[in-house]
Parts: C-alpha cells; sequence; structure tokens
C-alpha cells in the first residue's frame, strides 16, 4: 500500500512540471486529491505579522484563507502559533461560543464543514499553515488525520528545499522566491504594492501600513485585494487622520 506521502508526489508530477500559470494552486489540487477533503489552502507567515495565501482549492478554502489572512485570527493561525494542529468539527459552534471574534465579523467566507488546519514547520521553522475544509475524516479518523500529517510534511519539504532565500525560524518567509511553486497572482502583487504606499503616505512601517490596510478593508466590508487595488490605481490614499468610512465610496488621489 502506498503512503500518502507517496500518493501526493504523484499527484503533483501528474498536474504538471509547476511552470502553468495556476501552478500556485497544484499543492493545494493535491490535497483534494489525495485526501478526503472538500477544498485546501494554504497560507504561508511573512514578517511583520502578515500572512499571505500561497494558493487554494475552491472558492470557499479561498475566501477563508483570506480572512484568516486579513484578521490573523481561526484555525489557521491557531495552529501556527502552537505548531500543532487544530482540528473544528463544528466551525458554528466554535464562532457562537467567542473564538476568533474578528473572523466571525468578516462576512464574506461561510463554513459550514469541519476544518483541520495543520501547521507547516519542521522543527523551529515555520512556514505557514494547511486548512482543510469538508475534512469531517480528517477530523474524526485517526488514519486520515495521519495521511493529512504526512502531506502537511511533504509540503513543508517541498517550500523549504525550493527557497532561494533564508528563513527567519521565528516568523516564516522573508522576501523569496518559491520557483515554479509560487507565481505571485496580481492581487497578491497589488497588496504588497498598496501596503508600500500606505507605508509612504503615513510614514510609518510596513507592519503599520498593512494593519491599516485590513483595517480598512474589515470595516468596509470590502476584499484586501479590491482595496488594494484602489490604493494602486490612485483611487484611495490613507492620509493619516483618515478614517474608514463604508458609507463613502474611495475619493480619488490627487496628483
Amino acid at each position: 500500500m502506498t503512503t500518502a506521502a507517496t500518493r501526493f508526489v504523484i499527484a503533483l508530477r501528474e498536474a504538471g512540471d509547476g511552470r502553468n500559470a495556476a501552478s500556485n494552486n497544484r499543492l493545494c489540487d493535491a490535497c483534494v486529491r489525495v485526501l478526503p477533503v472538500a477544498q485546501a489552502a494554504i497560507t504561508l507567515a511573512m514578517p511583520g505579522g502578515r500572512w499571505e495565501v500561497l494558493g487554494a482549492a475552491g472558492d470557499t478554502a479561498a475566501r477563508f484563507a483570506d480572512a484568516q489572512a486579513a484578521t490573523g485570527e481561526g484555525p489557521g493561525p491557531d495552529a501556527h502559533a502552537a505548531g500543532a494542529s487544530v482540528r473544528v468539527r463544528d466551525f458554528a459552534e466554535m464562532i457562537a461560543a467567542g473564538r476568533w471574534p474578528l473572523l466571525a465579523q468578516w462576512n464574506r467566507f461561510t463554513v459550514t464543514s469541519p476544518v483541520c488546519s495543520l501547521p507547516l514547520r519542521v522543527g523551529a521553522i515555520r512556514v505557514g499553515f494547511l486548512d482543510l475544509l469538508g475534512a469531517d475524516r480528517v477530523v474524526r479518523d485517526v488514519e486520515a488525520y495521519s495521511d493529512a500529517t504526512q502531506v502537511a510534511t511533504v509540503i513543508t519539504t517541498i517550500l523549504l528545499t525550493t527557497l532561494t532565500t533564508p528563513v527567519d525560524d521565528a516568523v516564516g518567509f522573508t522576501d523569496r522566491e518559491l520557483g515554479p511553486w509560487w507565481e505571485q497572482s496580481l492581487a497578491a502583487r497589488e497588496i504588497h504594492q498598496a501596503t508600500g504606499m500606505i507605508a509612504v503616505q503615513l510614514d510609518c512601517s510596513a507592519a503599520v501600513a498593512y494593519s491599516r490596510l485590513v483595517g480598512y478593508a474589515f470595516s468596509t466590508e470590502r476584499t484586501l485585494a479590491d482595496v488594494a487595488a484602489d490604493v494602486v490605481a490612485r483611487r484611495l490614499r490613507f492620509p493619516p487622520d483618515a478614517q474608514p468610512d463604508r458609507h463613502r465610496r474611495a475619493e480619488p488621489d490627487p496628483i
């Protein structure tokens, strides 16, 4: 009998050589092919307490990953911080009990199935986390859970061995390339660019600028990608005394 790790590698090979435009989703697609789950997403830890979604298989997983990345809350960030998996049988019940209050207010996602979030780590090196949605068997069954941990280990190894720059043991990735596994989406590039522009506008650090971007997206009930696109296109700027207004259209940036 082949192991889950072997089946995962075979699934990756069958999917292609990693040079296609959707290669950053292939790791997640392989998770869904090999494991008894409906959807999957991978999120990387970045400097300054930021998160960046590497890829997703499934719309709900993509929205869920975006919400966790924006709020810094959820089973994924918890798994990363603890270095241990977080298995949630009833996500709605956890939210109703007051767990992850910011995530509960991020109303652009709906999770109705069991979730299992696994840390992507080797020793003290923490890369990020893997979210598995529709993961009832992984949450409840020992063998399925063991398979998921094997796959998480393979993903961690792949990401670490394709790095071209060092990893910060405590935080995660620094600015880096992930070879064929990382083809940054336009939205991710714009979020980076918008963070830099806001940092200049506010004369602050990138971490503070990112938090302002997230806060604006949260309070206006928009996605990070949409707000970042407005900043990059100079339809929205962040003067130091600006406060988000969910009822106001983004004002043009004066030239």
